[in-house]
């Protein structure tokens, strides 16, 4: 028969050992804060808004970009998707994939010979592939992961790229 401080310690552990296992999974599911979703937008451009269409789109497709898009029509453009490492969670890095939502807009001041664009993101995620789980392979919608980041980023060689144009 156990004595009283031996079942005492026992309990004290498996708390302890449970309090620990808890705290582990708890930081693999941590929200990190994120900037709220939103555009990115240039500048306006000198260049007619159909003419602004259709050089995004050629410098969206040519290298170093060298994007697919997916749609194309009345100024905006739907890119292909383009893969990422994603965040660690739950014990491992999960992949990521974000395309672009670009949009040719018409300058209120000056509609007919000046336009800007606008970039947004939409990320999917999946855990890594390995394992015979099938879900896991499959890609899912994450609305609540926004890569402003990566727009801008794409938005900053499309305003190089529009420089060397002109």
């Amino acid at each position: 028969m156990k004595s009283p401080a031996d079942t005492r310690d026992l309990a004290l552990r498996l708390v302890l050992w449970g309090l620990g296992a808890a705290s582990l999974l708890a930081a693999g599911c941590v929200s990190h804060n994120r900037e709220p979703a939103g555009l990115v937008q240039s500048p306006a451009f000198d260049i007619v808004p159909r003419q602004m269409a259709q050089d995004v789109k050629e410098i969206v497709s040519s290298p170093p970009i060298s994007l697919t898009y997916d749609d194309e029509q009345d100024g905006q453009i739907v890119t292909g998707w383009q893969p990422f490492r994603g965040e660690f969670h739950i014990a491992r890095y999960w992949y990521e994939r974000t395309r672009y939502h670009i949009t040719v807009i018409p300058d209120f001041n000056d509609p007919a010979h000046r336009s800007r664009i606008q970039v947004s993101d939409e990320t999917q995620q999946r855990p890594e592939e390995s394992g015979l789980n099938q879900e896991a392979q499959q890609w899912s919608s994450a609305p609540d992961l926004h890569r402003p980041d990566r727009s801008s980023a794409l938005l900053q060689e499309i305003q190089t790229r529009l420089a060397m144009y002109r």
